[in-house]
C-alpha cells in the first residue's frame, strides 16, 4: 500500500496550489506527499506542506477524511490510500511565489514549484489524479 498525506490550504483568495515549471506536463497539484514508514499522517503532512511550500511550522491541520484507490503500475496493482487535510492559511500570504522542493520522494535534483491560488469550486477539474476528491468537505 502507498500512504499519502494531502493537505487542502485555503484562504479567501481560494485553494492553494502548484505546478512545476520545469515540467509543463505535470497538472496542478495541491501540496502532499509520500508517508515514510513508521511516520504517523498527521506528521507527514506537515513535514511535506513545510516542504514543498516553505511554510514551515503550521499548525490547524483538520482530518477531511480518506480515500483507498487501487492503480496498475509497471504491470502490477496498488492501492492507493490518502489522507486529506484542511489548513486555513493567512491573507496575508503573497498571490504567488515559488519554492524548491529539495528533497524529493523519488531523489534526484530539487524541484521547482510555483505556487497559486485557484477558485475552489473549479479545483476538482482542475487537480490531477482524482486528488480534488474531498474538496465537498471544505464547504
Amino acid at each position: 500500500m502507498i500512504e499519502k498525506a494531502l493537505i487542502y490550504g485555503t484562504s479567501s483568495r481560494g485553494l492553494l496550489v502548484f505546478d512545476e515549471p520545469d515540467f509543463p506536463e505535470v497538472p496542478i497539484q495541491v501540496p502532499g506527499g509520500t508517508v515514510e514508514a513508521g511516520e504517523q499522517v498527521i506528521d507527514a503532512a506537515r513535514r511535506e506542506f513545510g516542504e514543498e511550500t516553505g511554510l514551515l511550522g503550521r499548525t490547524g491541520f483538520r482530518l477531511l477524511g480518506d480515500s483507498h484507490r487501487p492503480f496498475e503500475r509497471d504491470g502490477h496493482l496498488h492501492n492507493l490510500h490518502r489522507t486529506y487535510f484542511h489548513l486555513p492559511l493567512e491573507e496575508t500570504l503573497p498571490e504567488t511565489w515559488t519554492h524548491f522542493e529539495a528533497t524529493p520522494s523519488g531523489g534526484g535534483a530539487p524541484i521547482l514549484f510555483r505556487f497559486f491560488w485557484i477558485d475552489i469550486a473549479l479545483a476538482r477539474s482542475r487537480l490531477d489524479l482524482g486528488s480534488g476528491e474531498m474538496l465537498d468537505r471544505l464547504l
